[in-house]
């Protein structure tokens, strides 16, 4: 018991105690969720899911390594996204994604 309470205190002051710079930590949700984690952020786009008459009457698909993977049959369309992982420090960061390697945008 004495040694979970002082590893609890300890955890404690270690996390309370740290600071931590605002661009390390963080999230966001809207069209494009993302975590970042240490200054490197994974950004994971929502599938998007088209139903009744606006998705179409044809049967198709495609898949490129920009715009992602596309099926639809009649009534039914299904898009996804490639994720990405931003990597780097502070100026020097690039993309990395299913697209290639690319310098990120500021």
């Amino acid at each position: 018991m004495k040694k979970l309470s002082l590893t609890l205190i300890v955890a404690a002051l270690t996390a309370f105690s740290a600071n931590a710079n605002a661009g390390w930590f963080g999230a966001s949700f809207g069209k494009t969720p993302s975590v970042t984690l240490f200054g490197q952020t994974l950004a994971v786009p929502v599938p998007s899911l088209t139903l009744g008459a606006e998705a179409g009457t044809s049967v198709s698909a495609s898949a490129s390594s920009g715009k992602g993977i596309s099926a639809s049959i009649p009534f039914v369309k299904l898009g996804v996204k490639s994720p990405t992982l931003t990597v780097g420090a502070k100026d020097n960061k690039v993309n990395l994604s299913a697209a290639g390697v690319k310098k990120a945008k500021k």
